[in-house]
């Protein structure tokens, strides 16, 4: 994906109307890129030219109809929640320490 950022940006202009794609947060702008292939647009045909250099085997995702449902929305709450991501990311405070639980006391002035 990263040797079609050019494609992609101008994809999401196009399609999504967004015009710096440096702004989305990473969840967002992997959801939107994911399923930039189902649009007639740069990624459409850079993913027909991948699947045909690899005989048809399907490299790039498909969008399967009527799973929309299973998708992740990529918030802290339903990553730390999906065991498919179980321990894959973390969440820090800006000062470089763990995220406070909401049982713990608040900070000392």
């Amino acid at each position: 994906m990263l040797d079609h950022l050019d494609d992609l940006a101008s994809d999401f202009s196009v399609f999504h109307r967004i015009g710096d794609i440096t702004v989305l947060d990473g969840p967002t702008f992997l959801r939107f890129a994911w399923r930039m292939p189902a649009y007639e647009g740069v990624m459409r045909v850079r993913a027909t030219a991948a699947r045909e250099e690899d005989g048809g085997a399907g490299s790039m995702p498909q969008m399967a109809p009527g799973r929309h449902e299973e998708i992740n929305p990529g918030t802290p709450a339903a990553l730390r929640a999906d065991p498919a991501f179980a321990g894959l990311f973390s969440y820090g405070s800006p000062g470089g320490e763990s995220c406070p639980r909401a049982s713990a006391s608040p900070p000392r002035s």
